[in-house]
């Protein structure tokens, strides 16, 4: 078969009739019969904005280049590090010498500190003990280290001394960042002044000492984990890039020199579109900020570090963590993300074994080996909705960085509890979502398996490590140092998910999980439906669903409990009686499948006391039945 050329191509093209926007939207309103278009075929993002089902070159914005991909991206692809947070230095060292032989190419150390677990290093000889075997001179490393970022560049720095490499043979990213670490971690062991004075001097130390290194990081973990969503992620990363340039130009660093040292890292979750318009947009976020100060931002080119959303990662049925991971790491790749990590799907439920590791690996592996995702700079330029939304996060990221700016910077934004109230807000407005199921996690608030086998992590007895390891010589919360309340961490499961262990509690103290009679009425055709419907309903909180067709098989099922599934038509003949018999065998509540319509009157006569939907309160009514059953308390 012959490959068919641009003029052939052309020639079918005219053979399809051009198609304006009035004629599609007459057509979609003729389907609609009447319908809202607006409601059924248009979204609200939680950043304001309204996505349309299509979108054409009337809608692609005016003026405005398409953003290149990453800037540091070789044949190879991407930067695949792994990261890395097992408490004893010598396990981290066997798992980053594994993961480097499989396909890793650099590596990231979560350090251990005051509320995030990581490897305990204490000195150079226990981050030597963890890089044992590993050739630095050769393998990129990164620092996970919070408030204790300076301290861990000082020993990483020492370590790359002991070892006898010079200036210009080790490269990596000490990732500083004072204002994250706050956020995170509620304090700092300095002022904020001094953190940020000694961010500047150490990036002035790596700019002479390590050209191949970056010393600062930008990372918006801790508000995107908070609850902030895209463009309050984006307008908060800029904001604090511009207060460490200030940091670094006291230091004596111009411009340039001081762009070149940061890291951004972003945390991507599983919506592909938004995922790859937030990278676009932070792209020509800070080639405006750069070309404002002077710089050339094409010969500055912005790097972007990703990682897996650990508040899209759930702790039920937690292999479906790797179809969420693919999706990240798809729009990690085609947004043009310099370095990757990607969170095992087991990471919420302990250390990531051998096997969770080889998948985080593998995932990146393949999107680049197979599907070549590096090999094309900016796939998604000229996609008009990916176009539209990327400029639409940029304007609107540009206009919130911009009252940041007036009301004296990110980091009195932080300080005072402005950052914190937007990103409660929006966690407000996504938590009311997740608990009324209209955004659904699979495994979690939509199909649970109740009969699922557990998952459980590797452990580690950190305290001791802690305490052998001369943990103690960190710094600690001093009157001379900066503390505020943390930026609260969720997970888009945690509502659903706390029952669940609630759940499991139960069944151990109890030997049978709280359960509820489900009576379907009528025949399978009438009842399979909303019988399906109310068994997950129910799981979604850990509550098993005891299946009967005859009230009188209540007070034999030990529940207490329960629920009616049928159709509209059955319900109309036989839900009063139902209800009746199942209130005198002792069913002390009873729910109903289904909305009450003109009939709530008579069912809440008849003993009806609730109703199961799509769209309900679906968390506080699973909440209330298991504080009713005695799983948790009121």
């Amino acid at each position: 078969m012959s490959v068919l050329d641009n003029e052939t191509l052309m020639a079918l093209a005219e053979d399809f009739p051009e198609t304006s926007r009035d004629a599609w939207m007459a057509a979609v309103e003729t389907a609609l019969k009447g319908a809202s278009f607006e409601k059924v075929l248009t979204r609200q993002t939680y950043e304001g904005l309204r996505l349309q089902p299509i979108y054409t070159a009337e809608d692609a914005p005016e003026g405005r280049a398409a953003p290149v991909a990453g800037g540091t991206r070789t044949e190879t692809g991407w930067d695949v590090r792994q990261m890395q947070a097992h408490g004893d230095p010598a396990e981290a060292a066997k798992a980053v010498k594994q993961d480097l032989e499989r396909g890793a190419t650099s590596v990231l150390l979560r350090i251990d500190r005051p509320g995030v677990d990581g490897i305990v290093i204490g000195s150079a000889d226990d981050l030597d003990r963890a890089l044992d075997g590993i050739h630095l001179d050769m393998v990129p490393v990164a620092l996970d280290a919070g408030a204790f970022g300076p301290r861990s560049a000082a020993i990483l720095e020492e370590l790359w001394s002991k070892r006898g490499h010079g200036a210009g043979e080790v490269s990596g990213s000490f990732r500083i960042d004072p204002l994250g670490a706050l956020a995170r971690e509620g304090w700092l062991p300095s002022a904020l002044d001094a953190a940020l004075a000694e961010l500047g001097e150490t990036a002035s130390r790596a700019a002479s000492a390590h050209p191949k290194v970056r010393a600062v990081g930008v990372d918006t973990a801790p508000y995107y984990e908070a609850g902030a969503n895209e463009v309050q992620d984006l307008a908060f990363s800029m904001a604090t890039a511009i207060a460490y340039l200030r940091a670094m130009e006291a230091a004596g660093l111009d411009v340039a020199t001081a762009a070149r040292q940061i890291e951004f890292s972003y945390a991507l979750g599983v919506d592909v579109f938004q995922g790859i318009a937030k990278l676009r947009a932070a792209r020509r976020l800070w080639a405006r900020i750069l070309e404002a100060s002077g710089v050339d931002a094409a010969k500055t080119p912005m790097l972007q570090h990703v990682v897996t959303a650990e508040r899209a990662i759930a702790g039920r049925d937690v292999w479906v963590n790797m179809l969420r991971a693919t999706v990240s790491t798809f729009a990690a790749g085609v947004g043009g993300a310099d370095s990757l990590t990607v969170l095992p799907y087991d990471s919420t439920v302990g250390l990531p074994d051998g096997f969770a590791r080889r998948i985080a690996r593998n995932t990146q592996i393949i999107l680049m080996e197979e599907s070549d995702l590096h090999r094309v700079a900016d796939p998604a330029g000229g996609s008009w909705y990916v176009e539209r939304l990327s400029d639409e996060y940029a304007s609107r990221a540009w206009e919130l960085l911009q009252q940041i700016e007036r009301d004296g910077g990110m980091a009195a934004a932080l300080t005072s509890g402005a950052v914190a109230e937007q990103v409660a807000d929006g966690w407000a407005e996504r938590e009311r979502n997740l608990a009324r199921r209209k955004d659904e996690l699979t495994g979690v608030s939509a199909y649970p398996n109740l009969k699922e086998e557990t998952a459980t992590g590797l452990t580690v007895d950190r305290e001791a490590l802690r305490a052998k390891l001369g943990a103690a010589a960190w710094p600690k919360r001093t009157e001379a140092g900066t503390e505020m309340e943390a930026l609260a961490r969720h997970r888009l499961g945690e509502g659903f998910e706390a029952l669940r262990d609630a759940s499991d509690a139960f069944l151990s103290e109890t030997g049978k999980r709280p359960a509820i009679f489900q009576l379907n009425i009528g025949m399978p055709v009438d009842y399979t439906a909303r019988a399906t419907f109310a068994q997950n309903y129910f799981a979604a909180g850990g509550l098993e669903s005891v299946p009967a067709q005859n009230a009188a098989d209540f007070v034999a099922s030990g529940c207490r409990f329960a629920v009616l599934c049928s159709s509209d038509k059955i319900y109309g003949e036989e839900a009063v009686d139902a209800a009746g018999t199942l209130k005198r065998a002792g069913a002390e509540r009873i729910f109903l499948a289904g909305r009450p319509g003109d009939n709530e009157a008579a069912w809440r006569a008849a003993g009806i006391d609730g109703y199961i939907f799509v769209g309900d309160q679906t968390l506080a009514t699973l909440r209330d039945v298991a504080a009713g059953l005695g799983v948790i308390e009121q």
